[in-house]
């Protein structure tokens, strides 16, 4: 059934004249009444009782008016939601997050809300490589993921950096230097590290060891593990020493028997990244960075 000719319909039925809704819908009255006699045709039932000088709807044509109405009512509604989801006003975006983002992501995903409600968020928190994962397999639209240094080298994904921060160590409240300002790593040359686990981290790992041999010695990582809350509780535990983001949200609420003392370098920076695959034709992708963007992410 060709929409044209239930709107040309539609306008006959409200106007009860050929002559007038040709007007209205800027057609030919010849081309108008084919319109009707093909939906007749087509429908097998006549919708209207053609007088000399009047129309009236019959049966038929007066529930295929009321019908139509809805119909097409539906039609424009599924037209608009679509042009949404093409610009990302509607639809859905998976995130994947590893928890260093704490600092600013409840704003973030409020915000997002108030500024696109059709837009349906699935938040998935994971490790670095299961957002890795997710996203090579498209399980994830956006990934938020850390990189140290202070540079981003290009990777097999789309990157953008949304925060960076500097780093700190994180050792036990006891540790003789727990109360410095700052310190060179070289000065914990002899000290065990703690560090998540190369299965997850691997380049995190690699950026650690060549951070040392700039300073003259390979660090002893005596303590490997898959998520950061497990970093913390084995420093406070008395484990090693480890190092994590800057953030006031780690500060704030971590326990009492962590120290946080400032990591001296030009290098000992992390990055809050997002990653997304290359090929990834999520219009929200693009929204949620744009809203980044505009918020600050240092609270």
């Amino acid at each position: 059934m060709d929409i044209r000719h239930l709107r040309s319909f539609i306008m006959v039925a409200q106007c009860l004249s050929f002559t007038e809704a040709a007007k209205r819908i800027f057609i030919g009255q010849s081309a108008l009444s084919k319109h009707i006699a093909d939906l007749e045709e087509e429908m097998g039932v006549e919708l209207l009782i053609r007088h000399h000088r009047s129309l009236e709807l019959t049966a038929a044509g007066k529930t295929l008016l009321r019908e139509s109405v809805n119909l097409l009512d539906r039609v424009s509604d599924i037209i608009e939601k679509t042009r949404q989801a093409d610009r990302g006003i509607r639809g859905s975006l998976k995130i994947g997050c590893f928890g260093g983002e704490s600092a600013f992501f409840p704003y973030a995903l409020k915000r997002f809300h108030s500024l696109y409600p059709q837009i349906s968020i699935d938040l998935q928190l994971l490790t670095l490589r299961m957002i890795e994962t997710a996203l090579e397999s498209e399980e994830l639209d956006l990934g938020f993921v850390v990189i140290l240094g202070n540079e981003l080298k290009p990777n097999k994904f789309m990157q953008r950096l949304i925060y960076r921060v500097p780093l700190c160590f994180l050792m036990p409240s006891h540790h003789p230097y727990a109360g410095e300002p700052s310190i060179d790593i070289a000065a914990l040359s002899n000290e065990s590290f703690i560090l998540l686990s190369a299965a997850e981290s691997d380049e995190g790992i690699k950026w650690f060891n060549a951070f040392c041999e700039k300073r003259g010695f390979l660090p002893s990582i005596s303590t490997t593990t898959t998520r950061m809350d497990g970093v913390l509780w084995l420093v406070e535990a008395g484990f090693g020493i480890s190092f994590w983001s800057k953030n006031p949200t780690l500060t704030r609420y971590t326990h009492p028997g962590i120290s946080f003392v400032d990591m001296q370098g030009k290098e000992a920076y992390s990055n809050i990244v997002a990653q997304w695959k290359k090929n990834r034709h999520n219009p929200a992708i693009s929204l949620f960075l744009n809203m980044l963007e505009t918020i600050d992410k240092s609270n």
